[in-house]
């Protein structure tokens, strides 16, 4: 239940930032105050329209909302050395990318031997 107490723990923390009690900040995501109380309880799991209600209404990253972690492009990564290697692939023409695909599978042959 660690990932529902992180959320439900972040949107109480959206909630209170906005000065806003339950009854309210439900209200605001269409929600009922006892759904929402379940929610930052960790109880129960937001749905999905929850979610983006709470997206559009309060400016909220929903990568940062559902995984702890915001990158400026919206994109999750596993660490630091899969970030740079998205990034630097992303510069690359299809020819290379192609070629680094390629490597990447022989590489993976050759260690499964």
């Amino acid at each position: 239940m660690k990932i529902l107490n992180d959320i439900g723990h972040k949107i109480k923390c959206i909630r209170k930032e906005n000065n806003l009690n339950q009854v309210q900040f439900a209200k605001s995501i269409g929600i009922s105050q006892g759904n929402l109380s379940e929610i930052e309880l960790g109880n129960s799991n937001p749905s999905a329209e929850t979610l983006i209600s709470i997206r559009t209404q309060y400016n909220v990253n929903l990568n940062w909302l559902l995984t702890g972690v915001a990158a400026e492009d919206g994109t999750t990564y596993e660490d630091e050395f899969e970030k740079r290697l998205i990034e630097v692939f992303r510069n690359l023409d299809d020819y290379d990318k192609n070629e680094i695909i390629e490597f990447i599978q022989l590489k993976m042959n050759l260690r499964s031997k």
